[in-house]
């Protein structure tokens, strides 16, 4: 009679244990569901402000300009312009070391005020 009652003690802590282990696996899911999006938001915002982020745009801006210059038809340009305004919709052009680039970025993306 005694071992019975050790094997349904024993079934009883398993699924107490299954229980516990999958409310604390949903509880997860929804902490992450919350705090996840606001997280990531801001590690986006850190990486926004990164010396590495700043100089790549700089770069891409440094490509466009020559490709820009070089290039033959109005066509061309339009199309390069509007690469330029969608890669640098939400770039703040001050954070830009040259003036040279600060200025063509502006032209770039607010054409009617020049």
């Amino acid at each position: 009679m005694r071992y019975v009652g050790y094997v349904a003690l024993s079934i009883v802590i398993i699924v107490l244990l299954l229980s516990a282990a999958f409310g604390l696996e949903w509880a997860g899911i929804k902490w992450y569901g919350f705090f996840g999006p606001k997280k990531e938001a801001v590690r986006r915002e850190v990486f926004k402000q990164t010396r590495s982020y700043n100089e790549g745009k700089e770069q891409e801006l440094i490509k466009y300009r020559l490709d820009y210059l070089r290039a033959q038809s109005e066509d061309e340009k339009k199309a390069i312009a509007s690469t330029i305004r969608h890669s640098f919709a939400d770039y703040d052009e001050n954070l830009i070391d040259s003036p040279e680039l600060q200025s063509f970025l502006r032209k770039m993306k607010y054409p009617s005020d020049y």
